[in-house]
């Protein structure tokens, strides 16, 4: 996925939780905070379904680049 569809769905994803009962932010900490505790307090709110799909696409992102830095780094030394 490219980076500009990354911090759409970073934008989108703070828009749909913004008043939400969480951290603030779409730091990797809070998405996944969100994903793991998010369904407590707001999971009746509008576009919860929306903001917890967006929360795990993201994460999984940012796990898999961080894999293919890691395997890039440990090849060029």
């Amino acid at each position: 996925m490219r980076i500009g569809e990354i911090l759409r769905l970073r934008s989108d994803f703070e828009d749909i939780t913004r008043g939400y009962q969480m951290p603030e932010g779409s730091d990797i900490n809070t998405l996944e905070w969100f994903v793991e505790n998010g369904h407590r307090s707001n999971s009746l709110r509008n576009g919860f379904n929306d903001a917890y799909v967006m929360a795990q696409i993201i994460i999984k992102e940012y796990y898999d680049g961080r894999s293919t830095n890691e395997r890039t780094d440990s090849g060029s030394t």
